[in-house]
């Protein structure tokens, strides 16, 4: 099971938390991208990036490729995307806290996290993966 709490967990998904202090607004946080982390939130935006350009290097064999500045808010959103791409089957979530569920998993574990209360479960399970088919058109939404 992975667990995603806060944005600082998001830094193994590809997606670094620098400083809220780029945004003029005092609003949006600056995220450095790696490869994995334009992927994810490309997926959860449902569009291709133009990241700026990245504040620091990253890894040598994992460098950041890019920036973007996100709102609070979009922490749940992003990470429900970050443990589905990491292959989690499905999230559940409890309040802000994120939880993937593995392939390996018990049913036990997830038992557990069903007697925690009200749990909203998130899976790939539209027609096409992450989206849906149109029925009229037969295009990819």
């Amino acid at each position: 099971m992975k667990t995603i709490r806060g944005c600082g967990d998001l830094v193994q998904y590809g997606i670094e938390p620098l400083t809220g202090e780029a945004c003029g607004l005092m609003y949006r946080v600056l995220f450095d991208l790696t490869a994995q982390g334009q992927k994810i939130i490309e997926k959860c935006l449902g569009l291709r990036l133009v990241p700026s350009e990245a504040w620091n290097r990253g890894a040598p064999d994992d460098p950041h490729i890019g920036s973007v500045m996100l709102s609070p808010e979009m922490f749940v959103p992003v990470g429900i995307f970050a443990l589905l791409e990491s292959g989690c089957s499905q999230v559940l979530r409890h309040g802000d806290c994120l939880y993937g569920i593995e392939p390996d998993d018990s049913e036990r574990q997830v038992e557990f996290l069903q007697s925690l209360g009200e749990l909203r479960r998130y899976a790939y399970r539209g027609t096409a993966g992450d989206r849906n088919v149109h029925m009229m058109s037969g295009r990819v939404s």
